[in-house]
């Protein structure tokens, strides 16, 4: 509905952070595959990670701060065998009563261990990373909270990672 204005989505919310939160927020659109990182074996070999950033944690990690002005960089690890029933979301940019009502529509487990059952994909990594998708201030994020979640999944042999942006 806004495209049909003349508004563009992207830039009225780029706008209203730089405005009220974060003068100094930029974001960088992804809207194609990374010709710097290949992927060198065939999907149905991969070895798949899974990265949200829909506020998703398990009962007993602490919940994302939803109250920051700036958002939370922090992130959870969240094992890929968690049923998605124990899962809890906590984010403050959406109205999150859909997605606990069907977590697979944010952390689409079930799908993902269909498709490793099935041979579509390789193997699942061991666990998900979990981000609140709100973050304003994002240098703490690329410098330290990505390049930690990277690590990990580097040790975890992912030739896969998924990202689903709420």
């Amino acid at each position: 509905m806004l495209e049909s204005r003349g508004a563009n989505f992207a830039q009225i919310e780029r706008d209203h952070v730089r405005s009220r939160v974060y003068a100094a927020f930029d974001w960088h659109p992804f809207d194609r595959f990374s010709p710097y990182t290949p992927l060198r074996v065939p999907v149905s070999e991969a070895r798949v990670a899974f990265v949200t950033t829909a506020g998703v944690h398990l009962p007993e990690q602490p919940p994302f701060d939803t109250a920051a002005d700036a958002g939370d960089s922090s992130w959870r690890v969240i094992p890929t065998e968690t049923p998605l029933a124990e899962l809890v979301l906590s984010h403050g940019g959406y109205d999150t009563r859909r997605a606990s009502a069907d977590p697979n529509v944010v952390l689409p487990l079930d799908h993902l261990r269909s498709f490793a059952a099935e041979g579509r994909i390789g193997a699942l990594s061991p666990d998900t990373y979990s981000f609140m998708g709100y973050v304003a201030d994002t240098d703490r994020l690329l410098r330290d909270e990505a390049l930690a979640v990277a690590a990990f999944l580097l040790a975890d042999r992912v030739d896969l990672v998924l990202l689903a942006p709420t």
